[in-house]
């Protein structure tokens, strides 16, 4: 079908994995280090800054958490077999494990906060890894530098008079004002909930699965 025929849903969906991934960055910058953990480039910066200086426990933490968020992006890839979506797969394991994913570093953040966050990273690689391509499409729900490619590609498209998908920039927007939104509301919450603000994305993204299961089943039904 054509992207322009992208079901609401699917929109919703975007919308709130960024709203995920935004809280989670928020709340991984607000917490112990400052540490970013829904995307990698500023971290592999400070890697080469730590290389340079020669620090050598910044480098070995800088290095788990990339493998961290590789692993996390090894699971979606070992569970779902393809970056590009379809109903046919069973997005809602994932989901679920980036809810366990992000409980367990609630839980150890008090006692081990550098190495909690870790599981924050995998959770986030999870997350990116699950939807990476519709319909011609790039998609990232963790980091924004695609999402705000992609709409200045737009705007230079209508510049020049050429024929811009609505749905595709509506995506990308709704994906940047989650990241927004998300980012609003751990900076708000953080105060109030401390380390406990965790348990909102995780119960998001358990919810999130819980919503999946039940498109899916339907589906499943429908053509079955």
């Amino acid at each position: 079908m054509p992207f322009q025929t992208l079901p609401l849903w699917i929109q919703l969906g975007a919308f709130f994995l960024a709203v995920n991934a935004g809280m989670i960055n928020v709340l991984g910058l607000v917490t112990v280090l400052h540490q970013s953990v829904s995307h990698m480039t500023g971290n592999v910066s400070m890697l080469a800054m730590a290389i340079l200086d020669w620090q050598p426990a910044t480098i070995m933490y800088l290095i788990l958490v990339l493998m961290c968020y590789v692993i996390g992006s090894f699971y979606s890839g070992l569970i779902l077999g393809n970056s590009h979506f379809s109903l046919t797969r069973r997005y809602g394991v994932p989901l679920s494990l980036v809810a366990f994913f992000i409980v367990l570093c609630w839980l150890l953040l008090p006692f081990f906060p550098r190495y909690a966050l870790l599981w924050a990273c995998v959770a986030m690689g999870v997350q990116n890894a699950m939807v990476s391509h519709y319909k011609g499409t790039i998609i990232r729900t963790t980091h924004l530098s695609g999402v705000l490619t992609d709409l200045g590609l737009a705007l230079g498209y209508k510049a020049r008079s050429l024929e811009v998908e609505s749905k595709r920039v509506i995506l990308h927007l709704l994906i940047l004002i989650g990241f927004i939104v998300g980012g609003l509301l751990a900076s708000w919450l953080y105060p109030y909930l401390k380390l406990n603000a965790f348990l909102i994305p995780a119960a998001l993204s358990l919810i999130m699965s819980v919503v999946y299961w039940v498109i899916y089943f339907h589906y499943r039904h429908i053509h079955d």
